[in-house]
């Protein structure tokens, strides 16, 4: 069954950042690069204007479940995590979920 990590960046506080276009064009090539093969399907970046609750929300679907769980503990994880330096000082919060219904028109 699919499965789906979803990746939480709150709004910047004083003296954090967040440089998305490092996020998009560096690091999610990064994270394609080494976890496609560990069954990365596919992503999504969402970034939300001030009043939202979140500045930047990235959505991870993955080909089954536990697949997430595997790649985070996979030595290439030392990779794209030691990669969030290089665009953020915020702590994340990842939320792992299951993927109970979808939609895409065709």
């Amino acid at each position: 069954m699919p499965s789906n990590v979803t990746v939480f960046y709150g709004q910047p506080k004083e003296g954090e950042f967040f440089d998305m276009d490092y996020y998009i064009n560096k690091h999610m090539p990064i994270a394609n690069e080494h976890w496609t093969p560990l069954g990365l399907q596919n992503w999504q970046v969402l970034r939300f204007g001030p009043d939202a609750p979140y500045h930047v929300v990235a959505i991870l679907n993955w080909e089954n479940e536990g697949d997430a769980d595997r790649a985070l503990k996979h030595e290439a994880a030392k990779i794209v995590v030691g990669d969030v330096p290089n665009f953020t000082n915020m702590k994340p919060i990842l939320t792992p979920g299951e993927i109970t219904g979808t939609w895409e028109r065709k």
